[in-house]
């Protein structure tokens, strides 16, 4: 799996294209089905996906986590959403950390992470290349 973040319109949708997929290949986190979000090779948004799941009363973590180990060659991209004024809503700062804490997550199974800034990609962790 391979994890690729960044503020919003940062880029890494672009980076996606730029790395292979085509636009039919990519799901879209704000609008996907749950049950299809994972069967595309590569999502972006994911912090919309969680954002519905939350609404949905699903747990995020849980579901994330499965999917990805039921789909371990996926790219991801996810915008980051907890630099900034902490919100003054308890549902909202309770979003931030899940997409916080799940991108830990991420990060920690991937086999690469990418933060893409300006629209450049700075590799943060690689393994198993030369």
């Amino acid at each position: 799996m391979k994890l690729i973040t960044g503020g919003i319109f940062a880029g890494k949708y672009e980076r996606l294209l730029a790395l292979g997929f085509q636009p039919e290949e990519i799901a879209n986190g704000e609008t996907v089905p749950f049950a299809e979000a994972f069967q595309k090779p590569a999502l972006t948004r994911l912090n919309f996906l969680i954002r519905r799941l939350l609404e949905a009363g699903i747990d995020p973590k849980a579901f994330v986590l499965e999917q990805v180990k039921q789909h371990p060659s996926i790219t991801i991209a996810c915008d980051e959403v907890g630099g900034g004024v902490v919100p003054i809503e308890k549902g909202d700062r309770e979003y931030r950390e899940a997409v916080g804490r799940i991108c830990c997550e991420l990060a920690a199974m991937a086999e690469e992470v990418e933060r893409v800034y300006c629209g450049i990609p700075t590799i943060l962790k690689s393994e198993g290349k030369a």
